[in-house]
């Protein structure tokens, strides 16, 4: 019966995964016909594959590294979104000024019900410097 090699070993005591080449030598032997041999090797691979899977789902749920996808994401659909935007201002000029229009709509009315306890008759909208005043 074949021994396994000593590095191997002392990875296996550390919870380290095996090197490819020592992989592939278990999955030799998983083909033995020693059934004891095989038994262990399987072990041994099925060990292999649990700790990369541990260390990869340790990886991907650390904190950084969510923080960094999350800033990646919001990146991405804020230049989508930007994008989506400039796009639909190209092919119809019409919605940003009517957007426009109906904000400085809402300003107005604002302004209306804001002076409502006042007597207040007029309203002037200066648009060169950005006021709305009531009279």
């Amino acid at each position: 019966m074949a021994e396994e090699p000593e590095g191997m070993k002392e990875r296996v005591a550390q919870n380290e995964s095996p090197t490819p080449e020592e992989k592939e030598e278990l999955r030799r032997k998983a083909q033995s016909d020693d059934e004891v041999e095989a038994a262990r090797a399987n072990v041994e691979l099925a060990r292999a594959e649990m700790t990369d899977t541990v260390d990869a789902l340790q990886e991907k749920l650390d904190p950084e590294t969510l923080k960094e996808e999350a800033k990646s994401r919001a990146k991405g659909t804020a230049r989508e979104t930007g994008a989506r935007v400039v796009e639909t201002a190209k092919q119809r000029p019409t919605v940003p000024i009517a957007a426009a229009g109906g904000l400085l709509g809402l300003l107005i009315l604002r302004r209306l019900l804001r002076g409502r306890g006042r007597s207040s008759n007029a309203v002037v909208v200066d648009l060169k410097r950005g006021r709305i005043r009531t009279f």
